[in-house]
């Protein structure tokens, strides 16, 4: 414990990056909508909504809009 280090604050370019990279996995292709979680997209493709209909509550997705940075 005492040689244990404080953790680094990220700097703005590696935000960017995490959140583009997390904006990929949460991104309906079809839709363009972003959950608030990560989509199936390997095995489905899309969100579940254009898969098979099952409709999505609106509190978990955003419009498409320019992606805010997450932290």
């Amino acid at each position: 414990m005492d040689l244990a280090l404080p953790k680094r604050t990220p700097t703005l370019a590696q935000e960017r990056a995490l959140d583009r990279a997390m904006a990929a996995r949460q991104t309906c292709p079809a839709r363009r909508r972003r959950y608030r979680y990560c989509l199936p997209l390997k095995t489905l493709g899309t969100c579940l909504e254009c898969h098979d209909g099952t409709p999505a509550d609106p509190s978990d997705y955003t419009v498409p809009t320019t992606h805010t940075l997450a932290a």
